[in-house]
């Protein structure tokens, strides 16, 4: 298969030394980003790094779920090693720099946005997503829509300025983020444009460069365990730069290919809207396929999808990913049992698979709902995160985490914390958290609590927990509750 490795670029014609100093003076200016130069992390060791054999991911030099196979219940075997389980988890480096729409994502609690406090719970959440056997997450340097799918995008999130130059603050985040990942054996799906925010770019010249930033950014910090998606379904609404609809996007993955630093380079691809197969210049140029599910409905229509890649001429042997898959939860008629939905069908057509969770509209009251609306719960909490990395476990042979859940009683400020679920007996303590600050510890079964000087007015409360596993500390949550006393005795009061 023919790998071509010249990224096409769209200047005006000008003499080759002139073009050459101008074109380092550009990136060495843009990549310093609006703060100055680029922050340099201490040297740390990396720890995990990523490859491709064939159809199979390698991390660390050995497959995915090494050794693993599924058998359901009915006796039939899959094979999963190689595999790529993963959910879109794009919004952990989120902020808003539009005064005008950043007062929305503001938490229930707080009644203010703080996106360091968005990552920080982000990253606190990771290790109980890997306990569940998703050893993947895509993450996004546009984010997505807060709402989950919307058509007009007024505020500005993006980690690149308008020259294609990389914001030091969105850097800083995403540095944490790639950390905690590489600590924890995990790949990251990094995504660069969003529709509805690459518009932000100035011209085509600011989206070679910002593709070029980002790249190198992630080679010089040394990562190993991060693989590119240049844009989100680059056939949905690109209409500011044209390099990045699909019949021009194969240009910047060849130069994301093409970028090498110590000998290394990123593995790339793309993504269509659900239901759409890659067209072939796609395809020709990528180092993995990848798919959407969203609109989905009959999972024979998945297979039928990863059939059609696979039969394509200028397919070779290489991964098929679905990242983004809404299907199992939306639809009726598929759920999350081990047979009928998108989630198990690919996994027995040897696909990997993703997770796509957004608060619906009946649910914007509650924060805790969905993945990729703001402000997220990022912890596992509700039935279908549960029943999503619950069947996660089970295909990959993971062990999965315990579950916290705050049991009132009918007196104000009382309450049980149970824990459910596997490995319960590795809960040692458990935490009361009151308004996102440490209200007691818990250290004795049955764990009882009693806030007696809970103030008048509303508070948010919910319990947390953390356990060793395999020498990683694993931090799970219960719900975040406003006051959830309501439903006997009414708001907290003292008194008035």
């Amino acid at each position: 298969m023919k790998r071509t490795l010249i990224a096409t670029r769209n200047f005006a014609l000008m003499p080759v030394t002139l073009f050459i100093i101008v074109s380092l003076m550009v990136t060495l200016v843009s990549y310093a980003g609006p703060g100055g130069g680029p922050d340099h992390q201490e040297s740390r060791e990396m720890k995990t790094e990523v490859t491709i054999v064939g159809e199979r991911f390698y991390i660390n030099g050995e497959p995915t779920y090494k050794g693993r196979n599924w058998v359901t219940s009915y006796g039939k075997e899959y094979p999963v090693e190689g595999l790529l389980m993963n959910a879109r988890l794009v919004q952990g480096i989120f902020d808003d720099m539009n005064p005008e729409t950043r007062g929305q994502w503001a938490y229930p609690d707080t009644k203010q946005w703080d996106s360091d406090r968005n990552t920080g719970e982000y990253i606190d959440a990771m290790a109980s997503w890997r306990e569940h056997g998703m050893l993947a997450f895509t993450l996004n340097l546009q984010g997505g829509c807060p709402y989950g799918y919307c058509r007009h995008q007024p505020w500005d999130n993006s980690a690149f300025a308008p020259d294609g130059s990389l914001r030091q603050d969105y850097m800083r985040r995403l540095e944490k983020v790639l950390n905690k990942a590489d600590d924890l054996g995990m790949v990251v799906i990094l995504g660069y444009f969003y529709f509805g925010q690459d518009g932000n770019l100035n011209d085509e010249a600011a989206v070679i460069r910002a593709v070029e930033n980002a790249t190198n950014w992630v080679l010089d910090k040394g990562y190993r365990n991060v693989i590119i998606e240049i844009n989100n379904e680059c056939n949905v609404r690109y209409d500011d730069h044209e390099i990045l609809q699909c019949h021009r996007v194969h240009e910047l993955i060849r130069l994301v290919r093409d970028i090498e630093v110590n000998g290394l380079r990123l593995y790339a691809s793309t993504s269509l809207g659900g239901g759409r197969v890659p067209p072939a210049n796609i395809v020709d140029v990528s180092d993995y396929v990848l798919l959407h599910g969203n609109g989905v409905s009959d999972p024979e229509r998945l297979v039928e999808m990863i059939r059609e890649v696979r039969e394509m001429d200028v397919y070779s042997s290489m991964p098929i990913v679905n990242n983004e898959d809404d299907q199992p939860w939306r639809v009726e008629n598929q759920g999350w049992s081990e047979s009928g939905n998108n989630f198990v069908e690919a996994v027995k057509n040897y696909a990997s698979w993703g997770y796509f969770d957004f608060r619906l509209a009946s649910e914007h009251h509650d924060h805790n709902m969905g993945y990729q609306s703001i402000p997220a719960n990022w912890h596992i909490t509700t039935d279908r995160e549960i029943s999503f990395f619950d069947l996660c476990a089970s295909i990959t042979g993971f062990p999965g985490t315990p579950r916290l859940l705050i049991e009132t009683s009918m007196e104000i400020g009382k309450g049980t914390v149970k824990i459910e679920g596997k490995r319960t007996e590795a809960i040692q303590s458990v935490q009361i958290i009151v308004d996102n600050e440490v209200a007691m510890t818990l250290s004795e079964r049955p764990y009882n609590f009693h806030l007696e000087d809970l103030p008048a007015g509303e508070h948010w409360i919910k319990a947390r927990a953390r356990f060793m596993s395999d020498e990683i500390e694993v931090i799970v949550e219960s719900l975040y509750q406003r006051n959830p006393w309501w439903p006997y005795g009414g708001p907290a009061r003292s008194g008035n």
